[in-house]
C-alpha cells in the first residue's frame, strides 16, 4: 500500500521541485543581469561588469548568488553586428545551451 502512494506521490514532487529549480534559476539569471546594468550605468565599463565576483565587490549583489543546481552561471561580452567588441555582457544559466559556446 505504501509502495502504490509513493508510486502516485514521487513523480509530482520531483515535477515541482524541477518546477522550482528552474523558476529560482531564471530569477537568478534576471538578478544577475540586473546587476550587471546598474554596474554598467556607473562605471560605463562592461570589463568591470563581467564576473559575479566584481558584482558582489562593487556592491551591486548583496551575495554571492548560488545556482540551485550547484553550477557557476556564465558572463560572456557580447559584440555588436560591426565587429567592436564588449558592448555588453549576457548573463547564462549553466545549463543553457548558449553558455556551452
Amino acid at each position: 500500500m505504501a509502495g502504490i502512494l509513493l508510486a502516485l506521490i514521487l513523480p509530482n514532487t520531483l515535477k515541482a521541485i524541477d518546477r522550482a529549480n528552474r523558476t529560482a534559476e531564471e530569477s537568478n539569471v534576471k538578478t544577475l543581469q540586473t546587476a550587471v546594468f546598474m554596474c554598467y550605468t556607473q562605471t560605463k565599463d562592461w570589463k568591470v561588469c563581467n564576473t559575479e565576483q566584481q558584482l558582489f565587490d562593487g556592491h551591486y549583489i548583496e551575495k554571492h548568488i548560488v545556482s540551485p543546481y550547484g553550477e557557476d552561471y556564465v558572463f560572456r561580452t557580447r559584440d555588436d553586428v560591426s565587429g567592436n567588441e564588449g558592448i555588453g555582457v549576457i548573463v547564462y544559466s549553466a545549463l543553457d545551451p548558449a553558455a556551452k559556446d
